[in-house]
């Protein structure tokens, strides 16, 4: 007898008649609890303002539990969307999930909150479809709203890696990018639990399958920034930049304890002093990623001298990290 078969409660694939695909963006709610400038509402905003086809456009809210009155929201700023159940779940379990979920042939994301500018999708797509099949992904350039030190903090947290071409992407930053859905059902983003570097060990599986990624620049969101005045801005922007600094040292060393295979792998086994080992290289690697970033955000050597304080304490966040994942201390989120 043959097992029967619940329907699929997942709404069908349309396909345009001019050929052009569907996009389902998957939006995950786990940083909204921490946002101060642009929150989910910005993000169901930008998204219903978009240029592509509404018909060929489908949005997942993957739902951490800690949005209040996430239903209204999305109806008020973003009618159609659907929300999937993630309480519980990470970042990047959250983005995993909506990719199941998903049922475009191309899946972006962008965090709720990111705010992707109105031709974000049409880019996604114009970039695919000058493409061979082995592009599996493109990435666009984040960008934090005017604020305080945010064209150098742009550069470190969100500048754009490239091969010498210019084009081919070396570096994922997963609140503004997509990929073919077909990849990543079979190439997800794992250790999933990790608050950073899923992205690192995604692009190193692709690579590897002989699969690349693209740069399309005018693939443009903007993401929360803690831009307010006086002594509290200070204190906003100083959490806000250290605690990545801190996640990200935390999840560089951790990874390369899960993950066989890393980049700079064997320095599991150099124990108290493997961070110091791995933060200079992250210092050297990151030289020409500052590089080609400050030209593209117009920074000159004058505009880094007043901010050398501030990236000092990045890398010695990144240390601190390094140890505290050493030390098995929890997993930082955010």
């Amino acid at each position: 007898m043959s097992e029967a078969r619940l329907p699929d409660p997942r709404p069908a694939a349309t396909v345009d008649t001019t050929g052009r695909p569907r996009v389902s963006v998957i939006v995950e709610t786990e940083n909204e609890r921490t946002a101060q400038n642009t929150r989910l509402p910005h993000a169901l905003q930008a998204l219903a303002a978009q240029t592509y086809p509404l018909p060929l456009t489908e949005v997942i809210v993957v739902d951490s539990g800690e949005v209040p009155e996430l239903p209204r929201l999305v109806a008020e700023h973003r009618p159609g969307t659907r929300i999937v159940n993630g309480a519980g779940l990470s970042e990047y379990q959250m983005k995993n999930l909506g990719v199941r979920e998903a049922t475009g042939e191309i899946v972006a994301f962008s965090d709720g909150d990111c705010a992707p500018c109105p031709d974000w999708i049409e880019e996604i797509v114009k970039s695919f479809s000058a493409e061979s099949p082995s592009v599996v992904g493109v990435q666009g350039r984040t960008t934090l709203p005017a604020g305080l030190f945010t064209r150098q903090i742009s550069v470190l947290l969100y500048g754009l890696r490239t091969d010498a071409s210019g084009r081919v992407c070396q570096r994922i930053i997963s609140d503004n990018c997509a990929f073919r859905r077909d990849f990543l059902r079979q190439v997800p983003f794992d250790p999933a639990g990790l608050s950073t570097t899923p992205e690192t060990v995604l692009w190193m599986r692709m690579t590897r399958l002989g699969l690349s990624m693209v740069v399309n620049e005018e693939m443009r969101s903007t993401h929360d920034y803690p831009v307010t005045e006086g002594l509290g801005g200070w204190n906003a922007m100083l959490r806000f930049f250290l605690q990545r600094a801190y996640g990200n040292g935390y999840c560089m060393t951790r990874v390369r304890c899960m993950v066989p295979g890393l980049r700079a792998g064997w320095i599991r086994r150099l124990g108290p002093a493997g961070p110091p080992v791995l933060v200079a290289g992250k210092m050297v690697a990151d030289l020409g990623q500052i590089a080609r970033n400050s030209r593209a955000r117009g920074l000159t050597w004058l505009d880094w001298l007043p901010f050398l304080p501030l990236y000092i304490a990045y890398y010695v966040g990144h240390l601190v990290g390094g140890y505290a994942a050493l030390l098995a201390y929890p997993v930082p989120r955010g």
